[in-house]
């Protein structure tokens, strides 16, 4: 009776330390997953174990800041009608609007809010010019002055438009760069790609003069779908601080002698090549440049002669093709190391 309790009581203890275990490991795989910077400073420990290069510290290259924003400005000149007017202005629906854009708080905003109010503007002012019971009902005075406002919005509007690229303080944000990184489960892919696409959208319809169409993008929305992922702006850190990392580890690889390399053993070299570096370090290289493809693509394009294009080509585009080209490299030392193989 004793020993038939006894050995109920290890089961049950073995039971429970199964169930603890599988526990632990559910939550090292779901809620530890370790991200590219530790992943980075890992893989150089064991290299460095092994060949006994120095330590070098994970940093980004410098990049001077962005243009100041006034050097990007464009100074709009503003549409103006005579107060006696405003009350015909009921007519083409426009009273409103153009109060609310000239009271307290429609003077104080944002570069975003603007566009969208010179859309809604334009749209009223073409339905009223090209509604001839409208247009009729306006004195002649009135008809060629919302004539001239209405040529004017139409060709300040892209200026309207490069202002909110130049000044927005997210998509400044964003290109100015972060200090953490993508992380290994960082979200927002989707959500920020669709943003831009719809920033996208907005530039094409306002060069086609498709008003309407662009006055139905939420521009603010977009802009918000970006401050909250910061995606574009963690990328620019991943890429860069990835891009230093292999150019400076790169760097000291090509020196060690192949006799040194060949030195070490097989089985290590063979862990450390399939488990870390294909095994964890590759398929977040991979999926980083997954992003930085998809992104960048759709800022280059709605940075379409900007200044800031340059920006975006220096700090995302350049800093990828550059990782691309040090991954390549650091391929090449792995064959020169596994080469090893054929001299023993």
């Amino acid at each position: 009776m004793a020993a038939g309790n006894r050995q109920s009581r290890i089961k049950a203890l073995y039971c429970i330390n199964k169930f603890i275990c599988c526990t632990l490991a559910a939550v090292v795989l779901t809620g530890c997953q370790p991200q590219p910077e530790a992943l980075f400073s890992d893989y150089q420990a064991r290299l460095q174990r092994l060949h006994e290069i120095p330590a070098t510290e994970l940093s980004k290259p410098a990049l001077p800041p962005l243009p100041e924003i006034r050097a990007l400005s464009i100074v709009i000149p503003p549409a103006t009608i005579d107060l006696t007017d405003m009350l015909a202005l009921d007519i083409c629906d426009l009273e409103t609007l153009i109060a609310e854009r000239n009271n307290s708080l429609g003077k104080v905003q944002t570069d975003a809010s603007i566009l969208q109010y010179e859309l809604k503007l334009l749209v009223k002012l073409g339905n009223c010019l090209n509604s001839p019971a409208l247009f009729r009902q306006l004195a002649p005075e009135l008809q060629t002055t919302l004539q001239q406002i209405y040529q004017q919005k139409q060709q300040q509007l892209p200026a309207v438009f490069a202002n909110v690229l130049s000044r927005d303080p997210t998509l400044r944000q964003q290109l100015s760069g972060s200090q953490r990184g993508v992380g290994s489960d960082q979200s927002g892919l989707a959500e920020t790609i669709q943003a831009l696409k719809q920033l996208n959208l907005l530039r094409q319809f306002i060069q086609r003069q498709n008003y309407v169409a662009a006055s139905e993008i939420q521009i603010n929305s977009a802009l918000g779908a970006l401050y909250h992922s910061q995606l574009v702006a963690d990328l620019q850190h991943s890429l860069r601080l990835s891009q230093q990392f292999f150019f400076s580890l790169d760097q000291q690889l090509r020196q060690i002698p192949t006799a040194q390399l060949c030195k070490t053993d097989k089985t290590v070299r063979e862990n450390l090549l399939l488990q870390i570096f294909i095994g964890r370090l590759q398929p977040e290289l991979a999926r980083m440049d997954g992003m930085a493809t998809e992104l960048i693509a759709e800022l280059l394009q709605l940075y379409q002669q900007h200044p800031l294009r340059g920006t975006i080509q220096q700090r995302l585009q350049l800093p990828q093709q550059q990782l691309q080209q040090h991954l390549r490299q650091h391929v090449a030392f792995w064959q020169r190391w596994r080469q090893c193989d054929a001299r023993r």
